[in-house]
């Protein structure tokens, strides 16, 4: 009998992070899924931590000996999945144990949804930071145009947070293999515009980890694919237009953090004419580095004294206690890895 869920994981040299993620599979409460776990040609010791968990039964290894990118291992998968539902999480995320179980009593209480989304907490530095959006936040479900995938905030999902009808990608297809950053909001966008029904889940269920260590963009090119799921998408001219400007004003934004106020500048202006002038970025875009980088740090220090553990809600208290143990184990098993690679190294130079 088929599953309810099937869940993809791909990863590419991660192997720490991917034993913490592992575990929050094994540790669901709902247990009617099957487990796709792809290693895309790590050179770590990746193939380690597949054979930690190789008795248990939800989880299918691959490996791939050569790169091929997180959404070519996903088609890979979604060729082989035989879930109802599609879900996906990034091996550098963490899936809180009743993600699933409350995933499947929303999918019971209504037939209608497609394409669900939760909510899920925001990890940074050892702090949880919050939420990805308000519990009382305007979210748009049922039908909504295409175009609203593409960053929308009344559509604020990240790709660890869905369940997707399996039909969904019979209907549309799956993931472009031609795209690089945004194939995933260009597939969705697809999706929404065909008549998928979107079901929010207001609870977070997830922890979404941001780190140094992820993918690094590359703005420009991540603004090219935005447009071309907005177009995806099916939004009109005026929509197009309205929501180019948003995402320039988001594009300048990432430059300005990354102190590349001139990139800032000359982006606005190619992409939004004489009406840059009139934006905070562009005004921003004149501040010297060193203002710009007390900014940032004053923020994350402020942020670090303000999220402390110690005076932490209890639901937030509540999550600490389940990942803490996992990102413990993490962070010695990341160590004797670093530590073990440099007396390779070593060994090898002698």
């Amino acid at each position: 009998m088929a599953p309810l869920f099937s869940v993809i994981l791909p990863t590419y040299n991660r192997a720490a992070m991917l034993r913490t993620a592992l575990w929050s599979v094994a540790a669901q409460s709902f247990t009617d899924f099957e487990c796709f776990v792809l290693d895309d040609g790590s050179t770590d010791v990746t193939p380690q931590v597949f054979e930690e968990f190789s008795g248990r039964r939800c989880f299918e290894f691959v490996r791939f000996e050569e790169n091929r990118r997180q959404h070519v291992c996903r088609n890979w998968a979604l060729a082989r999945a035989s879930g109802d539902f599609i879900a996906f999480l990034d091996s550098d995320d963490i899936w809180l144990p009743e993600r699933l179980e409350v995933f499947a009593a929303a999918i019971r209480s209504r037939a209608e949804p497609d394409f669900w989304f939760s909510n899920a907490w925001l990890w940074r530095d050892g702090r949880i930071l919050g939420t990805l959006f308000e519990s009382e936040a305007r979210l748009s479900e049922g039908r909504v145009p295409g175009w609203m995938a593409v960053g929308h905030p009344q559509l604020p999902y990240v790709t660890t947070n869905l369940a997707l009808r399996r039909t969904l990608f019979e209907k549309v297809g799956r993931f472009r293999e031609d795209m690089r950053i945004l194939e995933d909001t260009e597939l969705y966008a697809r999706m929404l515009a065909s008549g998928a029904r979107v079901g929010a889940i207001r609870r977070p269920l997830a922890v979404r980890r941001l780190h140094p260590g992820q993918i690094t963009h590359d703005y420009r090119l991540d603004y090219r694919e935005a447009l071309m799921a907005l177009e995806a998408g099916g939004a009109a001219a005026d929509v197009l237009a309205q929501e180019k400007k948003r995402l320039a004003l988001s594009v300048a934004g990432y430059f300005l953090k990354s102190l590349q106020q001139r990139t800032a500048r000359e982006f606005l202006v190619q992409e939004l004419g004489d009406a840059a002038q009139d934006s905070l970025w562009f005004k921003l875009s004149f501040l010297p580095s060193w203002v710009l980088a007390g900014g940032k740090a004053l923020r994350r220090l402020g942020l670090a004294i303000l999220r402390h553990p110690a005076w932490a809600s209890a639901p937030v208290r509540e999550v600490y206690r389940f990942i803490d143990p996992l990102l413990t184990q993490e962070m010695v098993s990341s160590r004797a890895q670093k530590s073990e690679a440099e007396r390779m190294r070593l060994s090898g130079s002698g």
